[in-house]
């Protein structure tokens, strides 16, 4: 019986050592596979070494994408998962052409525009050109003196996205009336879907950015080409309606001239009784543009039917284009907005005509 047990007992111990051996061998192994990882990671990876010799090459690839969480630098490419503006879910191409807007101006997102968005307005001879490689499948491109476009927003920030190439030259960049400097859309080879510019933090509100023509370029560059691929906006774009849309309702005698300084080309006017005009639209904020002359007077605006706002359209000198009057920020929703003659001006002034160059809306008429 003694000796039966030793014998068991020495089997174990037998079986044992074996267990123990294969162990220190498997450990060896792996070891050597995570050293082996550990080289061929992306520099500045952080996700660490792996020893586990199954999972090599997952190792290798989460490398690659593991510095993707960080937002780029105005160099970055947009469309690589790697060089994503924002989060991913509002990568470029993960965005349709058909822009949407915020509910409300709290935490508003940030949303790609293609550049065929009809509220970006567009000055001067500018072409389109089809590529699989530009953000929704085109883009727009110019090289003629007057060229430009105009982008309103309310919002914090806005982001250029453009394709540069060895024909492309520089651009001029105005925010809020104010030079932002040129942009230079000169590169090497072709880079598509390039953030080329940003506003950087702007106050929460109303701008414009108007993006020029100069026909200036580098010495390298063999164009003056600019271009537009598309706009991504973090707020809500504006939607610049001009004064002949048939969604803005005209009461009474209305008259209409044509002249090139007027916004689209032309304007409304009206100088009698009961001449009104009455907007209708769904959205957060709406701005009058109007001519102001020596010869104009006063009108009457109401919001939603409350009390009246009286705004002078006089001035010592022809202005163009002005921004007169907006309803400020609106809660999300149907509003209406109505424009009436008065007949009352001011004492300088030669007139009481009132008039609507065009209409800018954060929403929808």
């Amino acid at each position: 019986m003694k000796r039966s047990l030793l014998v068991v007992t020495m089997l174990v111990l037998v079986v044992l050592a074996g267990l123990v051996a294969g162990c220190s061998s498997g450990k060896s192994a792996s070891t050597t596979t995570g050293s082996s990882e550990v080289t061929s990671t992306a520099p500045g990876d952080t996700s660490g070494t792996n020893t586990d010799s199954s999972s090599t090459d997952t190792g290798a690839s989460t490398a690659d994408t593991g510095s993707s969480t960080e937002l780029p630098t105005t160099s970055s490419t947009l469309g690589d998962s790697s060089t994503t503006l924002a989060e991913s879910s509002t990568t470029l191409l993960a965005v349709s052409s058909t822009s949407t807007t915020s509910s409300s101006t709290a935490g508003l997102q940030g949303v790609i525009h293609q550049q065929t968005e009809s509220r970006l307005v567009y000055a001067g001879s500018w072409q389109t050109a089809s590529s699989a490689s530009a953000s929704g499948g085109s883009f727009a491109y110019s090289k003629s003196s007057g060229a430009s476009l105009t982008i309103r927003f309310i919002g914090t920030h806005l982001y250029w996205i453009a394709k540069e190439s060895p024909e492309y030259g520089k651009a001029k960049v105005v925010v809020d009336g104010v030079s932002a400097g040129t942009v230079d859309l000169y590169s090497a080879s072709a880079v598509w879907q390039h953030m080329v510019w940003a506003t950087g933090n702007l106050s929460r509100g109303a701008h414009t950015v108007k993006i020029e023509w100069t026909g200036q370029k580098r010495a390298a560059a063999k164009g003056t080409y600019i271009d537009v691929d598309a706009i991504k906006v973090d707020g809500v774009m504006t939607g610049h309606h001009e004064q002949g849309s048939a969604n803005l309702i005209y009461a009474g005698t209305w008259k209409t001239t044509s002249t090139s300084s007027a916004s689209g080309g032309s304007l409304a006017f009206a100088d009698s009784s009961g001449a009104s005009l009455t907007i209708h639209f769904n959205g957060i904020d709406l701005a009058w543009i109007a001519k102001k002359s020596p010869a104009y007077g006063k009108a009457k605006v109401t919001v939603d039917g409350g009390s009246p706002v009286t705004v002078d359209l006089y001035s010592a000198s022809v202005l163009w284009k002005q921004r007169v009057w907006s309803t400020g920020i609106l809660t999300s929703g149907p509003h209406t907005v109505k424009i009436s003659w008065t007949g009352s001006k001011h004492a300088g002034a030669t007139g009481a005509n009132i008039d609507v160059d065009a209409v800018d809306v954060t929403g929808t008429l």
